[in-house]
């Protein structure tokens, strides 16, 4: 649920989910990203998503901040489309020759390579987002 939504210059709307980074509350972003976008809102012509905010830009010349608001909060994301999770298998090379901070981990953590790899293999990752800046894949 968005817990505070306010004006972001003059032609964009913040929708603040809470400070967090978590499973919950970026599904809340991703499900209101997703609703505005299928519901094609007049006005609304860029939308952001973060971990825990949305970025609403809109057309002046076509709506304003207060119409947006409005709208938003009005929005029913109940039957938004669910997040389509996916479980992929990303091959990550363990060979001791690439492993430049093994040594480092085994000493800060006490613990085996065997025991610092087990752990690694054996956790589910969530990934937020995906996206690209040159050189620096995140």
């Amino acid at each position: 649920m968005i817990k505070n939504i306010s004006n972001l210059g003059d032609a964009a709307l913040y929708c603040d989910f809470g400070t967090e980074v978590n499973k919950q509350i970026n599904s809340e972003v991703i499900k209101y990203f997703n609703t505005i976008k299928e519901k094609n809102i007049e006005g609304i012509n860029n939308l952001t998503p973060s971990y825990n905010k949305l970025i609403i830009s809109y057309d002046l010349r076509t709506t304003n901040f207060k119409e947006i608001k409005d709208k938003i909060e009005k929005l029913d994301v109940g039957e938004a489309l669910r997040i389509n999770n996916k479980k992929i298998e990303i091959p990550v090379c363990c060979d001791a020759s690439f492993s430049l901070d093994m040594k480092r981990l085994q000493n800060k953590l006490n613990l085996t390579r065997e025991k610092i790899l087990e752990n690694f293999f054996n956790k589910e990752f969530f990934c937020y987002m995906t996206g690209f800046i040159a050189g620096m894949p995140f």
